[in-house]
Parts: structure tokens; C-alpha cells; sequence
């Protein structure tokens, strides 16, 4: 296999996204309730996201898409105008604490620094804002690994679209058919369809391996596996050190 450079999703791929977004959106949402819970509760109820269990239910558009995708219903129930102002307050509240609640998968940095290591350029495509990606990469100690970070504000539009892959492959100098992406949901898998990518679909987020399976050319349990399917060895077993 020819994987010259590997482009990776982010929530739910590299990092997990209960367990880093869970807490942020019991801020953002206390927040947008002025403090009262029972309210929050009940905007999370509206984008299937589970207050007390800090958590996103299957389905949930939180998984998958950029405030402009979920928060129409917040400003309904809220009886606030449903526009730029309302979404960047939104940004901003996620912003504010995306990266103190980053949680990295258990591998992601071993199977990072394997493809740095390895030469691979490695870029960060997300339908998050490229802020909150640089913030998140930064607090994990990941970023110097990253050669190209992009959110859904960077100029390249958000995935589905191709345009983010194609950013990255034009960066990297390197043909699309040569890079993957790598990533845990159906909006990774069809931009990397449209792009020309090598689909790699991970089960780790937002969809289990029969969701996804059909929609890819690889399917892993982990990043891990990743690993060993460009040809190289993970850290921990001891060929890279």
C-alpha cells in the first residue's frame, strides 16, 4: 500500500468525543441557561445529547456537524434570534474550554508520532473551527506533528465537501490517491470518496463498524491498526522508539 501522507479526522478519530465534548457542551449549555439546569437538560434533550450522563446519544448532529447544524433548535427554545451572533457565542463558549476537556484515544500519540517518525506528512481536517483544533492539538502536545489544521472556518469548506482533502493534498504536493483519510463517521468517508482519498474508517466515534462498512476501503478498531496498515510497527511494540 502507497500512503504517502495521512489526513485525520479529529472527534472521535483522535480524540474522544464524550469524553472531551461532553463536559465542554455542560458549559456550553449551563451558560446559554443563564445557570438553570433544568433548562440545560432540556436543550441537550433537543440535540440528543444526555446532560447527566455527559454524553451524545447515536444520532446525535453534535457528532457529526458544526454549530450551524444543531443549535437552530436552542434558539428556538431559547426565543433568541437564530443568527451569526447567537453561533459565535456558541464558538466562543467551546473555545473557552475545548482544550482543558481534550481527551486523546490511548494510542493516538504513539500512532502519531509512528508516521511522523516514518516521514509521513500528517494533517488535521475537522468540521470543528480550526481554533479549537489548534488549541486541542497544542494541549495534547501533538501539534508539532501536524503540517496542515483545518476547521469548517479555514476557507475550505466542511466535509462532506471534498475541500479540506483537497487543501491538504495540495499543501503536501502529494496526489490525493496516495493519502488517507482517516476518520469515524460517513462525512469523512464520502469527502474522502469525492476527493479520491483512501477511505480508513475507524469505529472508536460516531458509528459502529456495520454503519460504516460498505462506506470504506478499510475499517479498524483503532489507530493502532492504522498503523500497521501503512506497513509500519506501532511504538509499543518496540520497532519505533
Amino acid at each position: 500500500m502507497n500512503v504517502r501522507a495521512v489526513l485525520f479526522d479529529r472527534d472521535g478519530t483522535l480524540i474522544d468525543f464524550n469524553k472531551t465534548w461532553g463536559t465542554v457542551l455542560q458549559h456550553v449549555l449551563m451558560d446559554l441557561s443563564d445557570g438553570n439546569q433544568a433548562l440545560a437538560i432540556e436543550l441537550g434533550h433537543l440535540v440528543k445529547f444526555d446532560f447527566d450522563a455527559c454524553g451524545c446519544l447515536p444520532g446525535s448532529p453534535i457528532l457529526t456537524n458544526p454549530p450551524s447544524g444543531y443549535a437552530g433548535p436552542w434558539a428556538e427554545h431559547l426565543g433568541v434570534p437564530y443568527d451569526r451572533v447567537f453561533l459565535d457565542r456558541i464558538e466562543e463558549l467551546l473555545l473557552e474550554h475545548a482544550a482543558e476537556c481534550a481527551a486523546a484515544f490511548d494510542d493516538t500519540h504513539s500512532c502519531v508520532k509512528a508516521l511522523a517518525k516514518a516521514g509521513l506528512p500528517i494533517g488535521l481536517a475537522t468540521n470543528g473551527t480550526e481554533a479549537s483544533a489548534i488549541a486541542q492539538l497544542k494541549k495534547l502536545g501533538l501539534l508539532d506533528y501536524f503540517t496542515f489544521v483545518v476547521g469548517y472556518d479555514s476557507g475550505h469548506g466542511e466535509k462532506p465537501a471534498p475541500g479540506q482533502l483537497f487543501g491538504f493534498a495540495e499543501h503536501t504536493g502529494i496526489e490525493p490517491a496516495h493519502i488517507a483519510m482517516v476518520g469515524d463517521s460517513l462525512h469523512d468517508m464520502h469527502a474522502a470518496q469525492n476527493a479520491g482519498m483512501l477511505r480508513v474508517a475507524v469505529t472508536t466515534g460516531a458509528l459502529t463498524a456495520e454503519e460504516l462498512s460498505g462506506h470504506c476501503d478499510h475499517l479498524l478498531d483503532n489507530l493502532t491498526d492504522l498503523v500497521r496498515l501503512v506497513g509500519l510497527m506501532p511504538e509499543n511494540e518496540g520497532a519505533l522508539t
